[in-house]
């Protein structure tokens, strides 16, 4: 009886201390969005439970895991699964493996196991929007990212031969203009002589 009473005396001002927060909205890109949930106990906990549920009234659990002040790391499996670190009065948390078709509200919850009392709490949420993927799987995507390089190196290399040819084309074009002007040159040149010899022949007629 006198240990249950020191719980309560001991475990009320923690209960109504210990508060989880999370940011109120948060963007997943590439099927991944970072979730930190802080808290704020008066005393540092040794052991936890950490989960994420999804949903408005969290109704699914996305991931969990206990973590304790020797083993920080916060691992899960799944089709969605979680990773992150603890740190004094806060959680690190990622999560993996989201599609469009999950955005919804995600809560954190945290259950203190060690140093007791045992106490439960559960974050006020976070709204996270998922960003569709593109249609083409991430190889295909890599493999088109790399082709993009190849193809700024061949116009590199093509860019001489391109000079090349523009250099070609005004030298042609000079050396048909300078023909151009040397038959147009004869021409004018044969028409002054026929007409120099046309009017000598008509003053010797006179």
């Amino acid at each position: 009886m006198i240990a249950f009473v020191i719980t309560l005396i001991v475990g009320l001002p923690l209960g109504h201390a210990f508060i989880v927060s999370q940011p109120y909205y948060a963007v997943g890109v590439h099927g991944q969005a970072f979730l930190p949930c802080t808290f704020n106990p008066k005393i540092q906990p040794e052991e936890m439970r950490v989960s994420v549920y999804k949903g408005m009234y969290g109704e699914e659990r996305i991931c969990s895991a206990y973590v304790n002040s020797s083993y920080p790391h916060i691992e899960t499996n799944g089709r969605i699964y979680c990773r992150g670190n603890f740190s004094r009065g806060k959680v690190d948390l990622t999560i993996f493996g989201l599609r469009g078709e999950d955005t919804d509200l995600y809560r954190c919850r945290i259950d203190l196991i060690f140093p007791p009392p045992y106490i439960r709490k559960i974050g006020n949420g976070t709204l996270v929007y998922v960003q569709e993927s593109p249609d083409c799987p991430p190889q295909q995507m890599q493999a088109r990212i790399q082709e993009i390089p190849e193809n700024k190196y061949d116009q590199t290399l093509s860019f001489p031969n391109i000079v090349l040819y523009a250099i070609l084309i005004i030298t042609a074009i000079t050396l048909i203009l300078q023909v151009m002007k040397m038959i147009l040159k004869q021409r004018k040149s044969n028409h002054l002589t026929q007409t120099v010899t046309q009017k000598g022949d008509y003053s010797n007629f006179w």
